[in-house]
């Protein structure tokens, strides 16, 4: 009958969770250096927008593995604050990668987005900035900036009507930055913060 069909494809929920804690808790690097990057995205100020949040993703060259951690996520939506104008969403980041070297340091690539009392997402923001490369305690600034549109009506728009300018392939941001940056007419629209605890071993 069909639950014998289906019994290759999905596993009874007993046995799913007994296989979940027989895996191990992470994989090991036996002999390879490892960094681990612990941390979290603070807060974001100095934008003109109600509901902000950052969508995030970390990037990596041929030099990592990732061991453990997730390598994108978003933050919840956060309304700005009345007293300093920044939007906290506290969002953690915990990623632990086995090295091979040092070139492909790990960079952490932001977008971030509005969400108006209409129910509408815009990109208001972009930035990027590689991880910290000793250990201990860092805190970090990422100057975020969006495209500035050559058409004065396009910026009349994104004032009135929030519909601001977006980059139509991301990887301008760092990946082809050096070819296509020049440009772009950008401007600045806030900073975000996170906070990042650095542990190495065998580097």
């Amino acid at each position: 009958d069909l639950p014998d069909r289906l019994e290759h494809i999905r596993k009874p929920p007993t046995q799913q969770i007994e296989s979940s804690f027989k895996a191990p808790l992470r994989n090991v690097a036996d002999g390879i250096p490892e960094v681990h990057f612990a941390g979290e995205i603070c807060k974001g100020y100095g934008f003109q927008n109600s509901s902000i949040s950052c969508k995030w993703t970390i990037e990596w060259g041929k030099s990592f593995s990732l061991l453990c951690g997730d390598s994108e996520g978003q933050t919840q939506y956060s309304m700005l604050a009345t007293d300093d104008k920044s939007c906290i969403w506290n969002h953690p980041v915990d990623v632990h990668f086995a090295s091979a070297g040092m070139s492909g340091w790990p960079r952490i690539i932001v977008q971030l987005w509005e969400l108006d009392s209409y129910g509408r997402t815009a990109s208001v923001g972009y930035g990027f900035a590689h991880l910290p490369c000793t250990q201990g305690i860092h805190n970090v600034n990422i100057q975020c900036w969006r495209p500035q549109s050559m058409k004065f009506g396009e910026e009349m728009k994104s004032f009135y009507l929030g519909m601001s300018t977006q980059l139509s392939d991301n990887s301008i941001v760092f990946d082809n930055a050096w070819q296509n940056r020049n440009r772009l007419l950008t401007i600045h629209t806030g900073q975000l913060r996170y906070v990042y605890d650095i542990m190495m071993h065998q580097i």
